[in-house]
C-alpha cells in the first residue's frame, strides 16, 4: 500500500528550501556517536548519508582508535575522538554536552560495538540528549543497549529505533510482547511497551509504527516541546513503507537508513524551531515523518545501486544514490532542479 499522500504533503513541508534563505546549519547539523576498533564503516556510512541526503554538518563522535580511519575516508565528516577508555565519565560528559548542543539529532548505535567503555558513553549520551529534548535514532548495538535497560528510552517519544529482523525479535522479547500477537502488528506493541517510541521495523517492507495508547507512555516530551494539548492525543498508527528495493541487502545498509532518518530528525527539529515553514506540524509527529522519508529514500537508492552493480553491490556504491533518489522520490524541485545545481 502506498504511504498516503497527506503523509507525503507534511514530509514536504519539513524539507528545507533551497531558496537562499538559509545560512550553515539551518539544514541540520547531525552527529553519530559510534566507531571503536574493529567497526570504522558504520558510523561513516550513516554520517555521509546524513550529508548526502542534504544536512549542513555531520559529527561523528568516536573512540581515538576508529578516528584516523573515519577521517581518511572524507574531509566533510567532523570527527571528535573523545570516547578514550581511559577518561574519566565527568570529563567526557563535559565533552559530550558541548558537542550535542550544536546538534540538532544524535544518531546512536552505528560502529558502536559492546564494550563496556563505549555502551557506557552511549548511555551517558542518550541521557544528556533526553535532558536536552533531542531528537534520537538508535540501530544496530545501541538496540542492544536498550534491550538490556528499557528504562533507557521508554517513553522518550523523540526517539526512532530501527530494528532489522534479528534485533527486532530480540526487542520483541525484551520488551515482553507475547508470541501469539500476531506478525504485522508487533512493531505497533513494541511501540507501545516502549511508551510511544516509533519503531521503524526493517523488513522485504519496512513497517513503520507507533502506539501511545499505553501507560508507558510519557508526556515529558511534549510539554518540553510546548505540546501541551497535542501529547496528550492518544496515537495508533502502522504505516508501510512498500517502495522497491534492491534484490540484494548490503551489509551497512541500516548504517544509511540511519543517516537519512537522523537527517530528516534535524531538518524536523530546525522546522520546530523556526528556521523555515509555518510550524502546523506537531513535534510529535516529526519522528513518523523522518521514519517514513528516511525509509523511502534509502529503499530507492538500495534498487538504483542494485540496477547498477546487480550481485557485486556494496553499501558504497549506495551513497552516490541517495541525492537521486531524494529526487525521485520527493520530485526534482526539492532536489533543487536542474537549474538549481548549474
Amino acid at each position: 500500500m502506498p504511504i498516503p499522500r497527506a503523509v507525503l504533503d507534511q514530509l514536504k513541508q519539513i524539507i528545507p528550501p533551497l531558496n537562499g534563505s538559509l545560512h550553515k546549519g539551518q539544514s541540520g547539523r547531525v552527529g553519530v556517536l559510534g566507531g571503536a576498533l574493529d567497526y570504522t564503516g558504520a558510523p561513516f556510512f550513516a554520517a555521509i548519508s546524513a550529508l548526502r541526503i542534504g544536512a549542513d554538518l555531520s559529527h561523528v563522535i568516536c573512540s581515538p582508535t576508529a578516528a584516523q580511519a573515519i577521517k581518511s575516508y572524507s574531509p566533510d565528516l567532523i570527527v571528535h575522538p573523545i570516547l578514550r577508555e581511559d577518561s574519566s565519565h565527568d570529563k567526557v560528559r563535559g565533552e559530550l554536552d558541548s558537542l550535542l548542543s550544536r546538534l540538532h539529532v544524535l544518531i546512536l548505535g552505528p560502529g558502536l560495538g559492546r564494550e563496556d567503555y563505549m555502551q557506557s558513553y552511549a548511555k551517558l549520551a542518550l541521557s544528556l540528549a533526553r535532558s536536552r529534548a533531542m531528537f534520537v535514532v538508535l540501530d544496530a548495538d545501541a538496540l542492544w543497549m536498550v534491550g538490556q535497560d528499557i528504562s533507557l528510552v521508554k517513553g522518550y517519544r523523540r526517539a526512532v529505533v530501527t530494528p532489522n529482523v534479528v534485533e527486532f525479535k530480540r526487542l520483541s522479547e525484551q520488551v515482553g510482547v507475547d508470541k501469539d500477537v500476531p506478525q504485522r502488528e508487533r512493531s505497533q506493541e513494541v511501540s507501545k511497551r516502549l511508551g510511544g517510541v516509533v519503531v521503524l521495523e526493517k523488513g522485504k517492507t519496512d513497517l513503520i509504527a507507533i502506539d501511545t495508547t499505553g501507560e508507558a507512555a510519557s508526556l515529558e516530551e511534549s510539554k518540553i516541546s510546548g505540546e501541551h494539548e497535542a501529547g496528550k492525543v492518544k496515537v495508533k498508527e502502522v504505516l508501510e513503507v512498500d517502495v522497491e528495493g534492491g534484490l540484494k541487502r548490503c551489509g551497512g545498509q541500516g548504517d544509511i537508513l540511519s543517516g537519512t532518518v537522523g537527517a530528516m530528525l534535524a531538518w524536523g527539529k530546525c522546522y520546530e524551531d523556526g528556521a523555515f515553514g509555518d510550524q502546523n506540524i506537531p513535534a510529535s509527529r516529526l519522528p513518523v515523518l523522518a521514519a517514513v522519508g528516511g525509509s523511502m529514500v534509502t529503499r530507492t537508492a538500495s534498487r538504483r545501486a542494485f540496477q547498477k552493480q546487480g550481485r557485486g553491490v556494496v553499501t558504497e556504491d549506495m551513497i552516490p544514490e541517495i541525492g537521486p533518489s531524494f529526487g525521485e522520490v520527493f520530485g526534482a524541485e526539492f532536489q533543487g532542479g536542474e537549474k538549481g545545481r548549474l
